[in-house]
This record gives structure tokens, C-alpha cells and sequence, in this order.
């Protein structure tokens, strides 16, 4: 189809294909193919609930992107950039309504797929089924925590509720957890206004009190006040003193073992839609596309360097 023309392009294109996507083409195909099984089962499922049908499933109209492989690409594309709706669809050739709908039909996809079943999402429907990238996954044992914060712009009314004090902005903020072994992300809580604190963000998740005792947490200086038999924080300067040689030793060996965590909200936030200034108006649909950048950024992990 004519539509797919820019697919076909940047196929030929390796390297601009990975800056843009941020996936070579054989990562992209086999993800194409692990999704594409259960989005015929969903458009199945989502015509067939209609009661006043005249033609039997699948004599419709077909998507004007074609395959769903482009309708993949163009939901990553949304991913990846900040850029409105309205460019968007100048670049693919369609109506900026045809673009939104098949953003909103896959992006739901990409929710849980990569996030593996630990006692963090326990309890929480998913999906997807486990994906068999994760069917050796080893158990938890330590569990690194940290709050992520994402620019937004600033709200009409209650602004003093988005008004980050650590940013000097506007914000949203999400807490991740972190596997510690394998750097894969385990959990990414709905987000809140600025200037809610990461502790109590934690503690509204009941992420601590789901994990097993027997089960380390690691967290930065926000998050003390944590219960000191599970939690490792580190040592946090009085106002009139200075902290001993050993404490500061101990923060810096812990702030190389939390590190990781940092460069997993990078591998989320290298998706300029929450990279850049918010521009999505849900926190349904926030949340959403928090959960794609977190399974996207775990299938590059698990296929680059495997979770042993």
C-alpha cells in the first residue's frame, strides 16, 4: 500500500530506523510478531461486540497505515517524539483522527507484556500472558526504588499541587522499582502531582508491604523513615554538622549500587512523549504510555543482554 511507503523507507535506513524507533529492524520484527497474534484477537474480539452488524468480521474497512507492522511503527514514533497529533499525520500520510485511534488501540499492548509477574504486580490483571522472554526470570531479592519526575506544563487551577519543589516546576511523578540483578523494571506506579513526596508516593503503591520481608529495599534520602529492617538508605547531613568519613564512604558505595535505577528512568525517558514537557491531558492514558516506555526499554534489555 501507498501508506506504507515510509515503513519501507526507513527499513532500507538501519541506522536512522534505530535512532527513531530505538530498535533495529530484527528487534522491531520480533516484536511485531509477539504482538501481533494477540491484536487480531482484540479486533476480533472488538468487532464482534457490535450488535448491529450487516457484514461478517473483517469486510470493513481496512487501516489506512496497512499492516501492523505500520501500525506499530507509528505508535513507537509517537513514543519517541514529543510532536503533536497534527504532524504526526502529515508525516504518515493519514487524518490526525486515523493516527489517535491506532495510538489508542496499541499502546494498550505494550502495558505489561515485558514487566514480569513478581509480587509487586501481584493481584493486578493483566493483559498479556507472560511472555516466555521472562519464563526464566529468578526471584526477587533486591529492590531498588526511585521517583521519577516528568515536566509538565503549568495547570489552570491548583497549581501549588503540580509545584515541584526539588524541580522549580511543574511536574507529574511516578515511582519505579528497579530489579537489582538484572536492572529489568518490575513496577511503575500511577503517576501524581508534583508535589506529593516519593515516600508517601511509595507508601499510597503498598509496594513494601507486598514484598517479602526477606526482600532488600534500596532508596535515596527520601525515602527515610522506612523501616530500617528491610529499607537501605543512605546517611542524610545534619544541618549543623558534617557527616563522618564512613558515612560518606557508605553513601557513595550505595549510590553506585543504586545507579542503575537511574539509568532505567534514562531508557524510559529517552521516549520523548514523557521525556519532554507533558502534553497528555489523561493520567489514564499517562500511566498507559508510562507502561509502554517501561516494557519497551525491559524488551531491549532482555534482548541485547539477556536477564541472566
Amino acid at each position: 500500500m501507498q501508506k506504507q511507503k515510509l515503513f519501507e523507507k526507513l527499513l532500507r535506513k538501519l541506522y536512522l530506523f534505530r535512532r527513531i524507533v530505538t530498535l533495529s529492524t530484527k528487534e522491531f520484527e520480533m516484536l511485531s510478531n509477539k504482538l501481533e497474534p494477540e491484536w487480531k484477537q482484540r479486533e476480533y474480539e472488538r468487532l464482534s461486540a457490535r450488535n448491529n452488524r450487516k457484514n461478517k468480521i473483517g469486510q470493513g474497512r481496512k487501516y489506512e497505515l496497512g499492516s501492523f507492522s505500520s501500525l506499530l511503527l507509528a505508535t513507537c514514533f509517537y513514543l519517541r517524539t514529543s510532536i503533536g497529533y497534527e504532524l504526526l499525520s502529515l508525516i504518515f500520510d493519514v487524518d490526525q483522527s486515523t493516527l489517535k485511534r491506532v495510538v489508542a488501540r496499541v499502546t494498550p499492548l505494550l502495558t505489561d507484556r515485558f514487566i514480569p509477574k513478581t509480587e509487586i504486580t501481584k493481584g493486578k490483571r493483566r493483559t498479556n500472558n507472560l511472555d516466555e522472554l521472562l519464563d526464566e526470570f529468578p526471584e526477587l531479592k533486591d529492590v531498588i526504588f526511585d521517583g521519577a519526575e516528568l515536566t509538565s506544563k503549568r495547570p489552570k487551577k491548583r497549581q501549588k499541587q503540580s509545584y515541584s519543589g526539588k524541580k522549580k516546576r511543574h511536574t507529574k511523578k511516578t515511582v519505579i522499582a528497579l530489579d537489582k540483578r538484572t536492572n529489568i523494571i518490575v513496577g511503575v506506579s500511577p503517576p501524581k502531582k508534583g508535589k506529593i513526596h516519593d515516600k508517601k508516593q511509595l507508601e499510597q503503591t503498598n509496594w513494601d508491604n507486598k514484598l517479602p520481608i526477606g526482600i532488600n529495599r534500596y532508596g535515596d534520602s527520601g525515602y527515610q523513615g522506612m523501616p530500617e529492617e528491610t529499607w537501605v538508605t543512605p546517611y542524610k547531613k545534619p544541618r549543623t554538622k558534617e557527616l563522618a568519613k564512613k558515612q560518606k564512604q557508605y553513601n557513595k558505595k550505595l549510590a553506585k549500587q543504586r545507579i542503575f535505577v537511574e539509568h532505567s528512568i534514562r531508557g524510559m525517558k529517552i521516549f520523548r512523549r514523557i521525556g519532554d514537557a507533558l502534553t497528555i491531558k489523561s493520567d489514564e492514558f499517562l500511566f498507559n504510555v508510562l507502561l509502554a516506555s517501561a516494557n519497551l526499554y525491559n524488551f531491549k534489555r532482555l534482548m541485547r543482554q539477556g536477564i541472566s
